[in-house]
């Protein structure tokens, strides 16, 4: 899990090229209009927006009662094919640190490919900030699916990180236990250098995306693949553990401190008896 730059376009401007891709049709006879009468309060809408994304606090930001057929003409704009909708989602793929390489895994879980765009203030309730660039996140149908349109829960807490602006910690909070055939699972644990807020909010990811359960549903082929590295070191000198916790700084850099395969290398590696099993 990463955190992962935010578009860079003027947010508005963004709207605006949306806004004018569209097309008056049979069944939205008169979109063009409708969307140019609201023009000055989409303006102060996502200047609005903008404000809170810089102060992370968009949950902040009070839901709009907008008419049912502007609210749908709105939510209208967003399309995962439109060719702007695609091209931010490939400039918002590129690695952070690695500019030459995709990072085309939902950072949201790191299990699946991104295929969608969450919404990270959902439509139903902010149909006016349906193709704002910053409330646009790439994920996994998977993601999307089970955040659906939640952002907050009914007190104005937030319930899920925003890869975004969250500054995830170095420190180990995912942890791995393995049973006799070597399954895992997965359970946090608080570091000291972690907040009690932000490690619930962590918390509150990991539970409301069901990650703990898919870690442990998805990690057979990162054991399989330890499995071929600890047997690569037969007969040298080589102290295993020491070399997979070297590789393991090196995934951390690339994969986030805390994704389940350096997780499970970390453990494992320390386990003299799956490296013994390895060499079996």
């Amino acid at each position: 899990m990463l955190k992962i730059k935010s578009s860079e376009e003027d947010s508005f401007s963004f709207y605006q090229e949306i806004v004018k891709s569209k097309r008056n049709t049979p069944n939205k006879p008169d979109i063009k209009e409708q969307l140019e009468a609201i023009k000055d309060s989409q303006a102060l809408h996502y200047e609005e927006f903008d404000k809170a994304f810089q102060l992370n606090s968009l949950e902040t930001i009070n839901e709009k009662k907008n008419p049912e057929v502007v609210k749908a003409y709105l939510q209208s704009l967003y399309n995962y094919r439109h060719t702007k909708i695609q091209a931010l989602k490939n400039s918002l793929t590129k690695h952070p640190y690695y500019k030459e390489h995709i990072l085309n895994t939902c950072q949201n879980c790191t299990i699946n490919e991104v295929d969608s765009m969450d919404h990270i203030l959902g439509q139903t309730s902010y149909s006016e900030l349906s193709v704002h660039p910053k409330n646009l996140f790439p994920c996994c149908t998977a993601c999307n699916r089970k955040k659906s349109d939640s952002f907050t829960d009914d007190d104005g807490n937030r319930l899920f990180l925003n890869l975004f602006l969250d500054e995830l910690p170095e420190s180990q909070y995912l942890k791995v236990s393995f049973d006799l055939n070597w399954m895992p699972t997965f359970h946090l644990i608080k570091p000291n250098d972690i907040t009690d807020n932000f490690f619930n909010l962590i918390s509150s990811h990991y539970e409301k995306l069901d990650l703990l359960a898919r870690f442990s549903r998805n990690s057979s082929d990162i054991i399989s693949s330890l499995r071929a590295v600890i047997r690569s070191y037969k007969d040298t000198d080589i102290n295993i553990e020491d070399k997979i916790n070297e590789q393991c700084d090196e995934m951390g850099m690339f994969l986030g401190y805390n994704h389940r395969k350096v997780v499970i290398y970390r453990e494992l590696a320390s386990s003299e008896d799956f490296i013994k099993q390895c060499f079996a």
